[in-house]
């Protein structure tokens, strides 16, 4: 075998994110039946952990959300059976553009003090030439910062949209504030941030 048909072997049975970007129309009222549906087909696959989700702060009509998987044979398991498409039309509708949709091996995986935190600045970064561990390091300097609850951070499984392969970092903070201090102390070159409320409030989807 291969080294690198090891390292995808090795990724096969390892913990993985799903990292959906929905592009959605309206309001909370226009998509929130469309994601409770979503995430109540989530919760009787197999395999399946939980999913986070929020909209970004700096746009409203993109929700997130962060699948975590046992493996990724399990979502390739539930994405080949009837309940995917079934899924997939109920979400279309409210959808203004194509999702963005790739898996990501977190390390740590899912802190709890990151993904619960009140508010979870998203970084992202095109790897290039840099090695996973100095972008590892560099996204770790904010744990130093007061009002940072964590950092959990990872490279993409697969290249993304001709982009290669991509770096995200996922860091919790108290708040938007304390996440403007800790960018203007710690800044990283290159990278998409912006923020999520994973602990979005809406009637009806506790315990989704």
């Amino acid at each position: 075998m291969s080294a690198s048909s090891s390292n995808q072997a090795k990724s096969a049975d390892m913990p993985v994110t799903e990292r959906v970007i929905l592009p959605v129309k309206g309001g909370v009222d226009d998509w929130k039946e469309a994601l409770k549906f979503m995430l109540q087909t989530l919760k009787t696959q197999d395999g399946y952990v939980r999913t986070r989700w929020g909209p970004h702060s700096e746009d409203q009509q993109k929700l997130e959300l962060l699948i975590g998987w046992e493996t990724i044979s399990a979502q390739e398991k539930f994405q080949a059976s009837p309940a995917y498409p079934e899924m997939q039309s109920h979400v279309k509708p409210v959808l203004i553009g194509p999702p963005s949709v790739y898996f990501i091996e977190f390390k740590p995986y899912a802190p709890k003090e990151v993904i619960d935190a009140h508010f979870v600045e998203m970084i992202t970064i095109e790897q290039g030439s840099q090695s996973e561990d100095d972008l590892r390091a560099a996204v770790s300097k904010f744990k130093d910062i007061e009002g940072c609850t964590g950092v959990a951070s990872g490279l993409s499984l697969k290249d993304v949209d001709g982009r290669g392969k991509l770096f995200v970092a996922a860091v919790g903070w108290d708040g938007l504030e304390e996440s403007a201090k800790g960018n203007a102390i710690t800044s990283i070159s290159g990278a998409e941030i912006h923020h999520v409320n994973f602990r979005f409030p809406i009637k009806g989807f506790r315990g989704l």
